[in-house]
C-alpha cells in the first residue's frame, strides 16, 4: 500500500472521534476508534519512500499512540493503557524519538501498578539521560511521585 496524505487525514479523523468518545466517557468506543486509526499505520514506517510523508507519519504516530495511552491511563484502565504503552515503546525504539519521555511514562505506569522499584529505575534513567533539564518531565505531576531530580 502506498501511503499518502489522505492516510494521515484518515488517522487524524479517527483520533478526533476517539477523543470525542473519551470526553463522553465511552471507553469502548474510544478504544474502537483508536484501533481503527492505529490499523491504518504501516507496519514499518521505514517502508514509506516519500520522505515528507514518512516524517509526518512518524510525528503523527508517536503523538497518536501517546494520546491513546494517556486516555486509558488517566481513566485507570491500566490493562489497555499497558497495551498502548508497549506500542509506544516499540514505535519509539524503531524511530528513536523521545526515549526519556517513554521512560517517564513507563515509570508512571509502574508506579500506578505499585511496582515502585521499576518506576524508580525508569525515572532514574530519565534524570540520567535527559540532559540539563530533567525536571521538565516531573513538572506538574502529582506530588506522590516525588522529586527525582
Amino acid at each position: 500500500m502506498k501511503f499518502i496524505e489522505a492516510n494521515l487525514n484518515e488517522i487524524t479523523e479517527f483520533g478526533k472521534k476517539a477523543i470525542s468518545e473519551l470526553r463522553n466517557n465511552d471507553l469502548k468506543k474510544f478504544e474502537e476508534y483508536s484501533e481503527k486509526g492505529f490499523n491504518i499505520f504501516p507496519e514499518n514506517i521505514n517502508d514509506i519512500e516519500d520522505g515528507d510523508i514518512k516524517s509526518k507519519f512518524i510525528d503523527l504516530g508517536y503523538r497518536y499512540i501517546k494520546m491513546i495511552f494517556k486516555g486509558f491511563f488517566e481513566n485507570k484502565n491500566l490493562q489497555t493503557a499497558k497495551k498502548w504503552l508497549d506500542r509506544l515503546e516499540i514505535f519509539n525504539n524503531i524511530n528513536h524519538l523521545f526515549d526519556e519521555e517513554v521512560s517517564f511514562l513507563k515509570g508512571k505506569y509502574f508506579y500506578e501498578n505499585s511496582n515502585f522499584n521499576e518506576a524508580y529505575n525508569e525515572w532514574k534513567d530519565v534524570v540520567k539521560n535527559s540532559g540539563k533539564n530533567p525536571k521538565r518531565y516531573f513538572e506538574g505531576e502529582d506530588k506522590k511521585i516525588g522529586n527525582f531530580t
